[in-house]
């Protein structure tokens, strides 16, 4: 058998076939082992499958006759980007934004402007350029393969591409009140972030412990939110997450603990006076809902009607009554009582009373108004009686004067028989 006895044929696409009257199927070896088929068609064809290490290069393919048959030849082969085999084409998906899906193709000194476009699509929907995929998207992408900006009708197996994005929120900033947070962030991403100011269907969450804000996003790297109606001087922890479509939780990072400024304590309730000991005012009430501060501690106020201040006490947090006492006797007070947390005073609870008559004095003028009416009694008895003795006396004075005169007026004689 000589090399004139080998002739190349087509048998099967993408092979290099040869066939001849002898029987080769036992002659034909090959450079690193490439498979050997024979031809379904032709027994006395058999086929080579260039490796794509092969294309734009020769291929040399060794015959070796039997004992009597000749000696050794070969035949070379060269082979074309058409013998491209695409499913030996390694495909690695991209990990990033804009994405890329990196191809290993023949040596490309060998073969010249090879390339490869890629098209995608989302759910059979209309085709996207490989630039133009979105993030937390599946995709199915498949490429075209090029020489020279030309098709050669071939693709590449179809490849699924998913990228998503490592969203970071970071540098937290945050502006307090007694009752509101705003936050402003950055986001970053390792893997995204020359796409990042583009990703216009990325919004954001803010929140305080369940507490939902009001976000405003100036850019898709960023934005602001306020989050209202907190409790003063209370510890808060606030989280930031970034969203895709509204649906997609895609950020690590964005929490952040903090505690709302110092507020106004609310009011103290049930507020009561009473008085006692006619000159002594009790005060006492409940303590507020809460201080808002860091302490706790009351003001009273003891005032007169007219809002004057007449003293006033501080009392620790943990007391709830106090007394005034020495007060005037028949006196309108006015008592104001606040909440106080070191900063604030809380809104006045405000409540008036008077004082009751001085009953001691009311008892010492009617014990001497008593000794007053007996002592006028006293005299005006002792008077009567006076005047009685006097009329008395008067009565025998006029009793022997009278006597006096009848015996003065008997005959002479008389008194002088009567004696004897």
């Amino acid at each position: 058998m000589s090399e004139r006895d080998v002739n190349e044929t087509s048998c099967i696409p993408g092979y290099v076939c040869y066939g001849s009257d002898w029987d080769i199927s036992s002659s034909i070896s090959t450079p690193n082992k490439r498979s050997v088929v024979p031809c379904r068609n032709d027994e006395k064809t058999f086929c080579v499958r260039p490796a794509n290490e092969d294309i734009c290069s020769d291929l040399t393919v060794t015959f070796t006759p039997g004992e009597c048959r000749g000696s050794s030849f070969n035949v070379t082969k060269s082979i074309s980007v058409d013998f491209l085999n695409p499913s030996e084409i390694q495909q690695i998906k991209p990990t990033g934004l804009p994405a890329e899906i990196n191809t290993t193709l023949p040596d490309l000194p060998k073969c010249k402007n090879l390339s490869v476009s890629y098209t995608c699509s989302e759910n059979n929907k209309a085709d996207v350029k490989l630039s133009e995929l979105k993030p937390f998207t599946d995709y199915s992408c498949t490429g075209l393969i090029l020489q020279n900006s030309i098709s050669i009708n071939k693709t590449t197996p179809s490849v699924h591409v998913r990228v998503d994005c490592e969203l970071t929120i970071t540098n937290i900033k945050k502006d307090l009140t007694s009752t509101s947070i705003e936050l402003s962030w950055k986001t970053t991403s390792k893997n995204c972030q020359q796409v990042l100011p583009l990703l216009h269907e990325l919004s954001y969450d803010c929140s305080c412990d369940g507490q939902t804000g009001k976000v405003t996003v100036t850019s898709p790297d960023g934005g602001t939110c306020v989050i209202t109606g907190l409790n003063p001087f209370t510890g808060y922890t606030c989280r930031v997450r970034a969203k895709y479509k509204n649906k997609i939780q895609v950020s690590t990072g964005g929490e952040v603990k903090l505690q709302t400024k110092v507020g106004t304590p609310a009011a103290v309730t049930e507020l009561k006076l009473h008085v006692h000991e006619h000159n002594t005012i009790k005060v006492s009430w409940h303590r507020p809902s809460t201080f808002n501060g860091p302490e706790r501690k009351y003001i009273i106020r003891l005032n007169t009607a007219d809002d004057k201040e007449v003293t006033k006490k501080e009392l620790e947090g943990t007391k709830y009554e106090v007394e005034f006492k020495d007060l005037s006797y028949s006196t309108s007070y006015k008592v104001k009582v606040t909440a106080h947390n070191g900063h604030y005073e809380s809104i006045p609870q405000i409540s008036e009373i008077s004082t009751l008559y001085n009953n001691k004095a009311v008892i010492g003028f009617r014990v001497f108004l008593f000794i007053v009416i007996v002592l006028a009694f006293l005299f005006l008895t002792y008077k009567f009686y006076i005047q009685k003795f006097r009329k008395s006396t008067n009565d025998v004075n006029d009793d022997m004067e009278l006597e006096a005169i009848y015996e003065n007026r008997q005959p002479p004689g008389w008194h002088h028989k009567e004696a004897h």
